[in-house]
């Protein structure tokens, strides 16, 4: 693994002897490590790029989201100068890890540690590596939770309005199945029209891989069948940029990164807010676990009001 000083760069292999030019460094690492190859054939000499391939022939591209992964898998062994795998030590990553992070937020930097952590666990499980998970023991950054936004109905009803305005004439329709269904735009802007039928939408390749079937009123049932769309035509055209100016126009301010995700959480909140069961809001935003879900528990008119009856101060006044 190649590493940079204020005196040029050097391999980890021998740290002492410095190197004006990256090029150079690297050479003398492939040497060094050539030269430990012979002096120790059992040890397993294969660099990251070369395990993220096999992962990906063996595994990853049966994956929904196989090019993406492979990609960023790619990426982050780059930045860390394609180590021998066998040899990626804790504190190797942390020090990667710390870089990144004065680049992207803990959220992506944990993300990216449980994809590379997933690969070696899938490459052991294979059989393809003898040697333990080199990022096992490395606990991920702690995370707090992100504000939850969702529009109130004023902001709903304004929204829908400066939408029906827009060029984009798919926009007001993609906008009103988010909400009323809790899709993600994805979701909903890639419909074609056979997935909806006697008053359902049902919604494939979702992020979880399973399909989901939700039930909408007569009323937006009938707006989306009047498009005169059938069989595998697609229902809407892109209108996310679209949205995004929707947005802005309405001046609705919303938390970075939760552009088109608020009809999403708007729709859940909403759900709680009038009594909707917790259980059943997991099954209509296709969560895999329930701890996702949770976390528009506390919306719920009844959350936790067990307090203010039960709690000792009532015995004292």
């Amino acid at each position: 693994m190649i590493q940079s000083c204020e005196q040029g760069f050097y391999s980890t292999l021998e740290p002492e002897r410095l190197f004006k030019y990256e090029r150079d460094a690297k050479n003398h690492d492939m040497t060094l490590s050539l030269k430990d190859e012979e002096l120790n054939p059992q040890r397993d000499s294969r660099r990251l790029d070369e395990m993220i391939t096999l992962w990906y022939r063996l595994h990853g591209k049966a994956l929904r989201d196989h090019i993406r992964l492979r990609k960023l898998l790619y990426r982050m062994s780059e930045r860390m100068g394609n180590p021998i795998a066998s040899e990626l030590t804790n504190e190797e990553f942390a020090k990667y890890r710390e870089i990144r992070t004065q680049e992207v937020t803990t959220t992506t930097a944990n993300r990216e540690h449980a994809y590379l952590r997933a690969m070696f666990n899938e490459l052991k499980r294979l059989g393809c590596i003898a040697y333990d998970n080199p990022l096992a023991n490395i606990r991920k950054f702690k995370e707090r939770d992100s504000e939850l936004r969702f529009l109130t109905h004023d902001e709903i009803e304004l929204l829908l309005k400066t939408c029906q305005l827009s060029s984009n004439k798919s926009l007001v329709y993609v906008v009103k199945i988010c909400l009323a269904t809790g899709a993600r735009w994805s979701e909903a802007e890639s419909l074609k029209a056979s997935q909806v039928a006697n008053n359902k939408i049902t919604f494939l390749n979702t992020k979880s891989g399973k399909n989901r079937t939700i039930p909408v009123n007569q009323m937006l049932f009938d707006e989306i069948t009047q498009l005169g769309k059938t069989g595998d035509e697609s229902l809407f055209l892109s209108s996310l940029s679209a949205f995004r100016k929707a947005i802005s126009k309405t001046q609705i301010q919303l938390p970075k990164g939760q552009m088109s995700h608020v009809l999403r959480h708007s729709f859940a909140s909403h759900f709680v807010m009038q009594g909707g069961n917790i259980v059943v809001l997991k099954d209509i935003l296709g969560h895999s676990e329930i701890t996702t879900t949770m976390r528009y528990a506390h919306l719920s008119p009844n959350h936790l009001t067990d307090a203010v009856k039960l709690n000792p101060l009532n015995a004292h006044q």
